[in-house]
C-alpha cells in the first residue's frame, strides 16, 4: 500500500522510521511547511497527496486543528485509510469522520491520540465488544506526571519542575494544554466515546495542576498519599461522567507509582473487574508505533471499527467521590483543617463534581483535587 505522511515533527519523523521497517507500505510523499519544501519526496500539497489516486493510507501527526481537520476530511471523502494522532482535532470531529469513513469506504484509526505507545484504545474497542465498560481511570500526561513527581520526590515548586520538564524536552515552551488539563480533556473524551459507544457529549472542563504547591505535597505525605493528575469516568444506566483532576492517591494505588513522564491506566468491566496498562504515552517512537501498528491492521484488513451509535448523556450525579480543597476561610464542608494565613484545607465526602462549581464561587483560586 502506498501512503503519504502529513507533518514532519517528532512524531512524523518516528513514522517516517518505522515506516522502513513494514513490508507492504511504502511511504511517497510527506507534507510540510512550504519553507521546508524539497520535491518530489517532501511537498506543500497537502491536498494533492491525500487525494491521489494511488495512495492508500494517510498518516496525520500535523500540530492544531488545521490544516489537519481539512486534510483529514478531504483524504477521508476520497476513501483512504487515516492514522492519525492528532486527539485536538479528532476529539471534536470523531463522530463526523467516522461517518464519512462508513460512506466512503475508508477508515478513521486514532490509537496514538490516546496513551501514546500504550495500547489503551485498542483494548478498549476490542472489550467494549463483548461487553458494557463501567468505567476507567487514568494517567494520559506525561509532562504533569512528571512535574508532579518531582515535586514529590524532591520538593520542588511547580514552577522549578516544570522549567525542568521543559529543558528535558516533556513540556512545551507553552505548556497550557499540559499543565492545565485540556490535554486529558481530549483524551478522555475519546475514549469516552469508544468506551461506551456513543456521540460526543459535553463533559465537564479539567482541573489541571496549576493551583497545586509544596504545602500540598507536604499534606499529601503527611496522609501517606501521592499526588497525580488523573481522568476518571464511569458509565451506569445508559449514562456517563468524567472527572479530570488532581488527586491525592493512597501510597498503594496503582497509578500512584507511575514514575517520571510514564502514563497508566485501568479499565473496569464485570468479567474481569479490571485490567491495568503502563507505558510511554507520548514519544517519538512510542507514538509512531501505535500508528505503524494501525497500519498493519489496515494491511491485513482487520482495523477495529469504530461504532459510535448511542446517544449517551452526561449525568455527573452517578460519579460520586470524596474531595480534598484548600482555599480562604469560611467554607462549609464535611472537615477542616486550618493553615496559617488565611487558608484552610476542607474535605469533602461522596460529592459529585458539581462541587467544583460550588467551591470555585466561593475562591476562585481554590486547589481542588480529589481525595482517593
Amino acid at each position: 500500500m502506498n501512503a503519504v505522511l502529513l507533518g514532519y515533527g517528532t512524531v512524523g519523523k518516528g513514522v517516517e522510521i518505522l515506516c522502513k521497517n513494514v513490508e507492504g507500505i511504502h511511504l511517497k510523499q510527506v507534507f510540510v511547511l512550504p519553507e521546508f519544501e524539497n520535491l518530489p519526496y517532501f511537498s506543500n500539497d497537502g491536498k494533492g497527496m491525500v487525494t491521489a489516486d494511488d495512495v492508500d493510507i494517510v498518516f496525520e501527526c500535523l500540530s492544531g486543528t488545521e490544516p489537519a481537520n481539512t486534510l483529514i476530511t478531504l483524504a477521508l471523502e476520497h476513501g483512504k485509510h487515516v492514522i492519525t494522532s492528532n486527539k485536538a482535532t479528532v476529539s471534536p470531529n470523531l463522530e463526523r469522520y467516522v461517518e464519512i469513513a462508513e460512506r466512503t469506504g475508508g477508515s478513521i484509526q486514532i490509537e496514538a491520540s490516546v496513551a501514546g505507545g500504550i495500547p489503551f484504545l485498542d483494548a478498549i474497542l476490542k472489550l467494549q465488544k463483548l461487553e458494557e465498560i463501567r468505567g476507567y481511570q487514568g494517567i494520559f500526561n506525561g509532562t504533569s506526571n512528571y512535574i508532579l513527581d518531582q515535586m514529590q520526590k524532591n520538593g520542588m515548586e511547580l514552577s522549578v519542575a516544570l522549567k525542568q520538564a521543559q529543558s528535558m524536552g516533556y513540556a512545551e515552551a507553552d505548556p497550557t494544554n499540559d499543565i492545565e488539563g485540556i490535554d486529558v480533556f481530549y483524551k478522555t473524551n475519546i475514549t469516552n466515546m469508544l468506551a461506551y459507544n456513543t456521540k460526543n457529549d459535553a463533559i465537564r472542563k479539567p482541573i489541571g495542576i496549576t493551583k497545586l504547591n509544596t504545602e500540598d505535597i507536604k499534606m499529601a505525605k503527611a496522609n501517606d498519599k501521592v499526588i497525580r493528575h488523573i481522568s476518571l469516568s464511569k458509565q451506569k444506566d445508559g449514562e456517563f461522567a468524567s472527572i479530570i483532576a488532581p488527586a491525592f492517591l493512597d501510597q498503594g494505588h496503582y497509578l500512584a507509582n507511575v514514575p517520571d513522564n510514564y502514563n497508566a491506566q485501568l479499565i473496569y468491566a464485570d468479567s474481569f473487574d479490571y485490567l491495568g496498562y503502563f507505558g510511554q504515552g507520548a514519544g517519538q517512537l512510542a507514538t509512531a508505533q501505535a500508528m505503524l501498528a494501525n497500519a498493519i491492521d489496515t494491511l491485513e484488513n482487520r482495523e477495529r471499527k469504530i461504532c459510535l451509535n448511542h446517544e449517551k448523556k452526561v449525568n455527573e450525579s452517578i460519579l460520586k467521590a470524596d474531595w480534598i480543597v484548600r482555599a480562604k476561610k469560611g467554607l462549609k464542608a464535611d472537615k477542616e483543617q486550618s493553615i496559617s494565613g488565611n487558608e484552610s484545607y476542607y474535605w469533602f465526602e461522596q460529592k459529585d463534581a458539581t462541587i467544583i462549581d460550588t467551591i470555585q464561587a466561593f475562591d476562585a483560586d481554590a486547589m481542588i483535587a480529589l481525595w482517593v
